[in-house]
């Protein structure tokens, strides 16, 4: 299904001359497609405990930025190789990238997640 409307999406546009995916949980199972089309994305909270997931994207050479927090039982970065895409560790951050109990963390880690994206589309992050 999110493949599905992902590819939809861009066929609505097919001569865009920027192409870009930001999906959060359920929509990172667009992932093989954004494999297979070639086109670069961030990933929010991707679900890493999915096989088929996990095993495109320790494929990919594509630029990717993932974005999860430590305490996300679906952040599972450890399973995957080193040249897989980028990626960003929110420090005790849950699925939804907050800190739970905790606003002003919560406040700090979103700001972490925003620059991240910002330095990953500017072309700043390593």
């Amino acid at each position: 299904f999110a493949a599905r409307a992902v590819q939809q999406a861009f066929a609505k546009f097919p001569h865009a001359d920027h192409r870009l995916i930001v999906a959060k949980s359920f929509g990172t199972f667009s992932i093989p497609w954004a494999e297979e089309a070639r086109v670069p994305a961030v990933w929010l909270t991707p679900i890493l405990t999915d096989d088929v997931i996990r095993r495109t994207l320790a494929g990919t050479n594509k630029p990717d930025l993932l974005i999860g927090g430590s305490k996300d039982k679906f952040w599972a970065t450890d399973a995957l190789s080193e040249t897989a895409p980028t990626f960003v560790d929110i420090l005790d951050a849950n699925h939804s990238l907050e800190v739970p109990n905790d606003w002003r963390a919560s406040l700090a880690a979103h700001v972490q997640v925003f620059t991240a994206i910002e330095r990953f589309l500017t072309g700043r992050l390593v």
